[in-house]
């Protein structure tokens, strides 16, 4: 494997999936973030700073600058995401717009930049970190789950034609709650941190995802939620509203 783009890997399944590249010798890892890079880079990490966010056209025209010196990409993992909970009349509308443009419109733009620069390499992956939420519904975060759900119809749209064009593989990841920084903010009142998936044993399946396949669902729990989501729609969604939007602060 060539090099690796990663968006969001500061903090959570982003981290996890930083630091697993660098552990197998993938360094340096490329990685776009709002944040600022860990002084602890020791040359392994190619941090670049730039907000998922932003819409205006000079900051994407200059990332397709940078990133055209430092590709093509074998693998990308688009993994920056943003939560927002609560009723949805409650939120302010500025939160749902930036939850949509991060998760969403974000990687919409990045997607079309890498493959407008040919920046995606032949026989490589282009991974979309969506969510379980696709599978099950997700109420109590209906900006969250729509946003995912568009990123999951992105890559099925692209999967076949970025198979046929460049033998690239277009892989969908599902998880379930993470034990993250960010899932805690918004997770329900009581809600256990151990129920939740290490973010390093997701990082694993991911990297190991075999080339070709199109789905991943982390863990036993998520698969057996999606199979009910698909199976019992109506009952999941009871379900999903009284351990979820019930319990919301």
């Amino acid at each position: 494997m060539g090099r690796v783009l990663i968006t969001g890997g500061s903090s959570g399944l982003g981290k996890a999936l930083v630091d697993l590249c660098v552990e197998r010798g993938l360094a340096p890892v490329c990685v776009l973030d709002i944040d600022p890079a860990p002084d602890a880079g020791d040359g392994k990490l190619d941090w670049v700073f730039h907000d998922m966010a932003d819409q205006e056209a000079a900051p994407w025209a200059a990332l397709s600058e940078t990133l055209q010196k430092k590709g093509p990409f074998d693998l990308v993992i688009l993994n920056a995401g943003i939560n927002a909970t609560g009723r949805f009349e409650g939120i302010p509308l500025a939160t749902h717009l930036s939850v949509a443009r991060v998760n969403l419109l974000g990687p919409l733009r990045l997607v079309h930049m890498l493959l407008h620069a040919g920046l995606l390499a032949p026989g490589g992956r282009l991974v979309l970190i969506s969510s379980l939420s696709v599978f099950t519904g997700y109420p109590g975060a209906a900006s969250y789950a729509a946003s995912k759900d568009g990123l999951a119809s992105l890559a099925r749209a692209l999967r076949k034609p970025l198979r046929k064009s460049g033998n690239i593989s277009v892989q969908l990841v599902c998880p379930g709650p993470m034990d993250t920084p960010h899932a805690a903010r918004h997770a329900p009142e009581g809600a256990r941190a151990d129920r939740r998936i290490d973010p390093a044993r997701v990082a694993r399946q991911i990297l190991e995802l075999p080339h070709g396949r199109f789905v991943l669902l982390p863990g036993p729990g998520a698969k057996l939620a999606a199979v009910a989501g698909a199976l019992f729609p109506q009952i999941m969604m009871r379900i999903m509203g009284k351990v979820l939007f019930a319990r919301l602060k």
